[in-house]
């Protein structure tokens, strides 16, 4: 009986057909613009090449149809959420999917590997046809078509023709490219319609050219191909020593691909009629030497549907930027943590002091979400913001340089400088956000207007009063100094909060303005000092100290602050307890510092030679020899003021506190 039912069982299974269909992703929208709508910012967590986490794709949103530089919107929430890897090994090209740094702002193995296990074919380039040494390909005229997975050497040139990689959703592709010349007057030169992943490789010491023409023929029923490569596929582009590709994009874009761009070495020189490089999900780049020359954007990533995604992660790599709008431009987040990043945006910041005031964005650094600088070395010389995100920018370390037509850093809600080191050179405002915080490294602004300004935007437009005043008080900003060191030089107000200015660590810095419209410090409803060291300097007519505090502060007015000279500090004892190289003339002086106790006199001393101060003039712990006392100040309170606007009033004329943030 048993054997009678087992063999019942066996001839109903063998009855049963199954027909399995790999689940095709809908095609994401076509590039060229910017998107509009609001969004709502999830970081990118953890993700390798392909998981099988990947979210879905869809084709909902309509197909984009004009190449404006992208204005992104206000974003509401950034989280992060918790994706689970996946270690998918292919022995056939070696490695490992598994993710090598962090979180999705990591790289596989495989990314970085160029040498091949087997290969599947070999071709041969010959103007307008090719010859194959292997299987998995198909030549057509001019048109090289690979469908199987695995390795294929390229050589040689294809005057008018094109690589197409059309294989199984589940193939791993690898091309490497060993001295080849691939042009297609009519479309891409090289075009990955199906596989799983496709490795663009360039051989050892080899140099490689790909371009398309300026107008295009080819067609494709998914998807509207606009780049000399272009990909529906995640694409890594890799190199043995000494690799060279340089592409020319004269349709439109130089390389695009519809899911993940990642490049992790070779020398790679990209010049577009626009975007240089584009990709859907993300652009990663962990190492190689990039220059790049576009007609819009440098490097973009666009996905508006899936919050973890649409995303800029620099790890390694020397990268250079000269683009007409936006170098690095992504829709949710970037992250800087290592290389070396050198971007121009436009014509780069004005020699004048005027404001940006055109309506394309040329911004260095711009994302939708969130800007981290955790590493590397940055420039940025951008005609408009030099980093703009319509949430928050955090900087942790580094080494930052910008030259700004605008705002020099500029975040909708939260700016955050925690270390490394941020000098803005020139700017019309330094620092802008509802909130700033300052929490460590070395900060120096230079700015024609604002140095510091915490605004939120929300100002009826009445620039009067700048931006605070008491009379437009905003409870929602708030400038925090807790740590490191801070330089202003500005020739509006120098450290403007439009709601609370909160100094409770830190040097604090500050050359603020020769003309009386505005002042050194300035603020909506309070300023309050209970640690750190301060020194502000500048104009008479509207200048305000601390409100309040838990330590010793004083503002005076004074005669005889003479740009270039050392402003110095001196308790009764001759200790130097705060210095400033000023580099403009002044006539008010705030002074705030934990070694000043009430009743006892402090001395201004101008024009003296001060010991054991760093590149500011500052120390804390020196002594001047020679100069001139223009004035001595006791302190009969923990704040002292007198002269100027006093501790109330707060807001001087100007400022500009009440410009709305621009996209």
């Amino acid at each position: 009986m048993k054997k009678l039912f087992m063999l019942l069982l066996i001839l109903a299974l063998a009855s049963v057909t199954v027909a399995c269909t790999p689940a095709e992703t809908a095609e994401k929208p076509d590039d060229t613009t910017e998107s509009t709508s609001s969004i709502t910012t999830t970081i990118p967590a953890t993700t390798t090449d392909k998981t099988a986490n990947d979210p879905l794709k869809t084709s909902e949103n309509p197909p984009k149809t004009t190449d404006d530089p992208m204005e992104t919107t206000a974003i509401t929430t950034v989280t992060t959420p918790t994706v689970t890897e996946k270690d998918d090994t292919d022995p056939e090209l070696g490695g490992s999917e598994s993710d090598v740094t962090d979180g999705a702002y990591g790289f596989s193995d495989r990314d970085f590997r160029t040498d091949s296990n087997t290969l599947q074919a070999t071709i041969a380039l010959k103007g307008t046809t090719a010859e194959v040494n292997g299987t998995g390909v198909t030549v057509s005229g001019s048109t090289v078509t690979i469908s199987k997975e695995g390795s294929y050497r390229l050589s040689g040139s294809l005057t008018d023709g094109r690589i197409v990689v059309s294989a199984d959703k589940s193939a791993k592709i690898q091309l490497i490219l060993d001295s080849v010349s691939i042009h297609s007057s009519d479309g891409p030169a090289i075009f990955i319609e199906a596989c799983d992943k496709v490795f663009l490789t360039l051989a050892k010491n080899s140099v490689n050219t790909v371009s398309d023409g300026a107008t295009y023929q080819f067609t494709h029923p998914e998807t509207t191909p606009d780049a000399a490569i272009f990909s529906r596929e995640d694409m890594t582009l890799n190199a043995a020593t000494g690799g060279k590709l340089t592409v020319t994009g004269q349709y439109k874009h130089g390389i695009v691909s519809k899911d993940d761009l990642v490049i992790t070495g070779g020398i790679l020189d990209v010049t577009s009629e626009k975007v240089a490089l584009n990709a859907k999900d993300a652009v990663k780049i962990g190492g190689g030497t990039l220059t790049l020359n576009a007609g819009t954007d440098g490097i973009r990533a666009d996905n508006t549907e899936d919050t973890e995604k649409g995303y800029i992660y620099i790890h390694k790599g020397t990268i250079t930027v000269q683009c007409q709008n936006d170098s690095l431009q992504a829709e949710t987040a970037i992250r800087i943590d290592g290389g070396t990043v050198d971007i121009q945006s436009g014509a780069g910041a004005p020699n004048s002091n005027r404001q940006y005031s055109g309506t394309e964005s040329i911004k260095g650094i711009k994302a939708g979400g969130i800007v981290e600088i955790l590493g590397g070395t940055v420039t940025v010389n951008a005609e408009d913001d030099g980093i703009h995100s319509n949430n928050e920018v955090m900087i942790q370390d580094g080494i930052v340089t910008i030259a700004s037509g605008d705002d020099g850093i500029h975040a909708d809600t939260l700016l955050t400088i925690a270390g490394g080191s941020v000098t803005v050179q020139k700017s019309y405002e330094g620092l802008e956000a509802m909130t700033i915080e300052i929490k460590g490294g070395i900060t120096d602004v230079t700015a024609s207007d604002d140095g510091i300004n915490a605004s939120s935007g929300s100002s009826n437009g009445n620039d009067f009063w700048g931006g605070g005043g008491g009379m437009q008080a905003d409870p929602d900003c708030s400038a925090t100094i807790s740590g490191g060191t801070l330089v202003l030089n500005a020739s509006g107000d120098g450290l403007d909060s439009n709601g609370t200015l909160t100094v409770s660590g830190g040097v604090v810095l500050v050359a603020g303005p020769t003309n009386s419209g505005n002042g050194a410090i300035d603020y909506g409803s309070s300023a309050t000092v209970t640690g750190g060291t301060v020194i502000a300097i500048g104009a008479s007519g509207m200048a305000t100290g601390f409100t309040s505090g838990t330590i010793g502060s004083f503002m005076t007015t004074v005669s005889g602050g003479s740009a270039g000279k050392t402003l110095a500090i001196v308790d009764e004892t001759g200790r130097v307890i705060a210095s400033f190289d000023a580099p403009k003339s002044y006539a008010s002086v705030v002074v705030a510092s934990p070694l000043m106790t009430v009743g006892n006199t402090y001395s201004i001393v101008v024009g003296g030679s001060v010991s054991n101060t760093d590149q500011y003039g500052f120390t804390d712990n020196g002594s001047v020899t020679g100069g001139t006392t223009v004035k001595s100040v006791t302190l009969t309170s923990l704040i002292t003021n007198s002269g100027g606007m006093g501790g109330g009033m707060g807001g001087g004329m100007g400022g500009g506190g009440g410009r709305p943030p621009r996209g």
